[in-house]
């Protein structure tokens, strides 16, 4: 509990995106699938619980239209016979804010400019569905959340393999630098190949430091060398 005190309102908010960054689709309605706002609700305010974070929403004043929205709907008789007729809704919408608050130290804000529409019969329906799907799209967009029809392990699988590919590229990116550090070294100090050969081989196999993929074992090499070698930079 103290340590999570400890955290400013940026980590509490990396905390909560690292714990719900993926959510399986569990509805389905006209036509496709998605992530119902209780699911969305259960999965993040039980970490919003855990890191004491506060969400709060706000309409800004004078913002708010309420609108009468007519539009055309197609629909069939029981002969099979196509026709149109109109359709009356209300349209509300409005500006929103979203406030995050550091529950430890209630000081520590941040808010986030936002909006809400809602379509409805009835004005109070079209405002309470405005602010549910406000909420729902809010939370995703916010936290970057991935929604799935796949298992989420399935997502999370597709995540680590994009991260082995930048480690590859960053790992890459270093061992082309300490190619260039050992051949200039070499140049100068042709009576130390054996040496280096042998400490290379310490890293890679067979001293082959081109097939080596991790960008921390990379690092390594690449300090080690110009510290065993006595390089400057």
């Amino acid at each position: 509990m103290a340590e999570q005190a400890q955290l400013n309102i940026y980590q509490k908010l990396a905390k909560i995106r690292k714990q719900v960054e993926v959510i399986k689709k569990n509805k389905r309605g006209y036509g496709y699938t998605y992530v119902s706002e209780d699911e969305i609700l259960a999965k993040v305010s039980v970490f919003m619980d855990k890191y004491h974070i506060s969400l709060i929403p706000g309409i800004v004043g004078g913002t708010t239209r309420v609108e009468p929205y007519t539009y055309k709907k197609t629909k069939s008789t029981k002969g099979g016979d196509i026709y149109e007729e109109n359709a009356n809704d209300v349209l509300v919408s409005a500006d929103m804010t979203w406030v995050w608050v550091n529950d430890d130290n209630p000081e520590e804000r941040i808010e986030v400019p936002w909006a809400m529409v809602g379509q409805q019969a009835d004005a109070s329906q079209a405002f309470g569905s405005g602010l549910t799907y406000a909420d729902r799209y809010f939370l995703l967009k916010y936290f970057n959340i991935a929604t799935t029809d796949d298992d989420p392990d399935a997502h999370r699988s597709k995540q680590k393999q994009a991260e082995a590919e930048e480690d590859k590229m960053v790992a890459a990116s270093i061992i082309e630098t300490f190619d260039g550090v050992i051949r200039s070294y070499l140049e100068a100090h042709k009576d130390k190949s054996e040496e280096v050969k042998k400490f290379v081989s310490k890293y890679a196999k067979n001293g082959n430091y081109l097939a080596i993929t991790e960008s921390t074992l990379a690092a390594k090499l690449l300090a080690d060398f110009k510290e065993t070698f006595g390089i400057k930079e």
